[in-house]
């Protein structure tokens, strides 16, 4: 057995954690009242609108957005909460390993698979439980997550999940038999087309369309000779992309799937970044997932700052990948991902006060390039 793997085999039972507190309760802990009036510059709409206002939340729900002034109980930048729209929760159960090939990390009998296969399911939701609580404590409040596993996989991460109160998209895999879908699913998450028999892929497919679940598939990353075959399936979401050329993405394009890029996942494999510029311009609906949790943190605040300095110089269609594109991919942006009325309340608030937010010019440009999960003073 690779050392790396002994070690992680050594680890003790799991660790107990004390995950975000419930929806409708601060950051600090209590609980907040009925009707709540957040005030400042809020990020309204779900084309993040600069505005200086207030919003008045009743129950959970945002009942108005408005502009002026209004005395309200907090005062900050108000804006949606995060969508992460692909994750691998699981794997956070072995952070940072060693530099190595995206094939000996990630591949059918990489180390990854090797890790999975021999945790012990209270080790494994003790990870996933840890995972999904650092997401609500950075912001996020939904994720999409591809559970690996099969059946079995998939009952870990609803056990994970038990009372954390955060949004969830689950799609699941197949081990063998194409039909061994866990109904919790949303969706189906397979990898590349490479790594099964074209006839396996079409059954899952075909079953999954069946049920009504949404399909899911890796394609672009290693290379682009698997993305024909990925569009061939008609998915509705396409991860990576990072191989993928301009005729691909027109291709993608045409086809109306959504595209979630993990570009630090992508500069670890050294798997090239992806042209989020040219998949914007063709409008396809652009989101981002921070993948996989043994080489990345869940934080979106990371992927914002790279993606605006280093891909995509236009901070509030950098925000909206984080928001509200993401909840269309998932299919939750009539409940969440931007501040509308009739929407869940799923808001963060900065303090404008903070030493780092401080002497901002431009709110939106701050939470993009420089905001930190210490700069948070209410999450709901």
């Amino acid at each position: 057995m690779h050392r790396l793997e002994e070690d992680v085999n050594k680890l003790e039972a799991p660790i107990s954690c004390d995950p975000s507190g419930p929806k409708g309760t601060l950051a600090m802990g209590y609980e907040l009242p009925d009707e709540l009036i957040l005030s400042g510059m809020v990020i309204a709409g779900e084309d993040m609108v600069v505005l200086d206002g207030y919003v008045v939340i009743e129950n959970g729900i945002i009942k108005e957005v408005c502009e002026g002034r209004e005395r309200g109980h907090f005062e900050g930048i108000i804006c949606p909460a995060f969508v992460n729209a692909h994750t691998h929760v699981a794997d956070s159960i072995a952070k940072d390993p060693p530099f190595m090939s995206l094939a000996d990390l990630v591949g059918p009998s990489g180390l990854k698979h090797r890790i999975l296969e021999s945790a012990s399911d209270e080790r494994l939701v003790e990870s996933m439980r840890l995972s999904i609580s650092e997401m609500l404590n950075t912001g996020t409040c939904a994720f999409g997550d591809f559970r690996e596993g099969g059946p079995h996989g998939v009952d870990l991460l609803i056990r994970a999940l038990e009372g954390l109160e955060i949004r969830s998209r689950i799609f699941g895999r197949p081990l063998k038999d194409p039909e061994d879908i866990h109904p919790a699913c949303w969706g189906v998450g397979l990898s590349s087309t490479r790594d099964y028999d074209r006839g396996f892929v079409e059954e899952v497919v075909r079953i999954a369309r069946r049920e009504g679940k949404r399909v899911a598939i890796h394609a672009g990353e290693a290379g682009r000779d698997d993305i024909e075959g990925a569009l061939a399936i008609e998915p509705d979401i396409l991860i990576h992309l990072s191989r993928a050329e301009l005729s691909d993405l027109r291709s993608v394009a045409d086809s109306g799937a959504s595209v979630v890029v993990c570009p630090r996942s992508n500069l670890f494999t050294r798997a090239g970044l992806p042209d989020i510029k040219a998949m914007l311009s063709l409008e396809i609906n652009v989101c981002v997932g921070t993948d996989n949790l043994m080489i990345n943190s869940t934080s979106i605040f990371r992927d914002m700052e790279l993606i605006s300095k280093a891909l995509v110089r236009d901070d509030r269609q950098v925000f909206m990948m984080c928001t509200i594109n993401g909840a269309r991919a998932l299919g939750m942006d009539e409940r969440l991902g931007s501040i509308d009325p009739g929407k869940e309340a799923r808001v963060i608030v900065f303090d404008r006060r903070s030493s780092n937010l401080k002497g901002s010019l431009n709110p939106l440009a701050s939470i993009v390039r420089r905001a930190e999960p210490s700069d948070i003073m209410l999450r709901i």
